[in-house]
């Protein structure tokens, strides 16, 4: 048994939700191989729901929160690493002092955004207002899985500047990663290589028998842990120099996994 670990967005999603129908039905005939498929992403599971209700990805698992939560298909918790209350709490404090960030942390019962003062409930994709202080609810939040933040402009600036503070006083306690235009942090030793190794230990899978494919920094771990590690033509070129095959699509790498047999589907 083969397992195929994918990142999400820029990935199989891109900004614009366009998708690729050959991906899909590459990965549903991966499966009908008896082969496994793991959605991997700096996501936590409210946002993962908001694409799997629209978008019918094939998969078996989920590793959630670059690698601090993994669930089977059905949502069960197989493994889980949790920030602590203190850290998580003062990591809030700071950066919402800053208006141009839009932060936002889950602990997997609820999740919450706040920008320029007001308050969005993070668990459904409308990310509605809500009369309620933000502080109060993260500062009695028991623990947390994941916060998160991004610059409102797309720009980097403030985000770089708070990454740094953040890795200079809380490195020794979080992994914090660059995702995209966001910057993730989760507890300390999670990463995608981490939750993907995890889950093959788990699950009984060779190394020689994993293949993953991302396209962003945060997806490094996982992609140089293994032989089979892809990313993209159009990827940065950092990442392409560390990353040695290089494709233009997913089910390039499921037609290398299945050994080119499936004719049919690639016409």
């Amino acid at each position: 048994m083969k397992i195929l670990i994918s990142d999400v967005d820029g990935t199989l999603v891109h900004d614009n939700q366009n998708i690729s129908q050959d991906n899909i039905d590459w990965m549903k005939e991966l499966q009908k191989q008896g082969h496994k498929i793991a959605l991997c992403t700096g996501r936590q599971l409210f946002e993962m729901k908001w694409i799997l209700n629209e978008i019918p990805f094939p998969y078996d698992y989920l590793i959630l929160n670059n690698g601090a939560q993994i669930l089977d298909r059905n949502h069960r918790v197989l493994y889980e690493k949790k920030m602590d209350a203190h850290t998580g709490r003062a990591i809030l404090d700071y950066v919402t002092q800053f208006n141009d960030l839009y932060s936002f942390y889950s602990d997997g019962a609820v999740s919450y955004g706040f920008s320029h003062g007001q308050c969005v409930e993070h668990m459904t994709n409308l990310e509605e207002p809500v009369d309620v202080s933000f502080q109060e609810l993260y500062q009695n939040a028991p623990h947390f899985d994941i916060i998160s933040f991004h610059q409102d402009n797309q720009e980097m600036t403030i985000t770089e500047a708070c990454y740094e503070y953040i890795q200079k006083h809380y490195g020794d306690k979080l992994s914090v990663y660059y995702n995209l235009h966001y910057v993730d942090i989760v507890a300390r030793g999670c990463s995608k290589g981490n939750g993907m190794t995890w889950l093959c230990q788990h699950l009984g899978i060779n190394e020689q028998d994993i293949y993953a494919i991302g396209d962003s920094y945060n997806d490094l771990s996982m992609l140089q842990a293994i032989r089979q590690g892809y990313t993209f033509k159009h990827a940065h070129e950092d990442i392409k120099s560390m990353i040695p095959r290089h494709v233009h699509y997913v089910h390039e790498v499921i037609q290398d996994m299945l050994g080119g047999k499936n004719n049919e589907l690639a016409r």
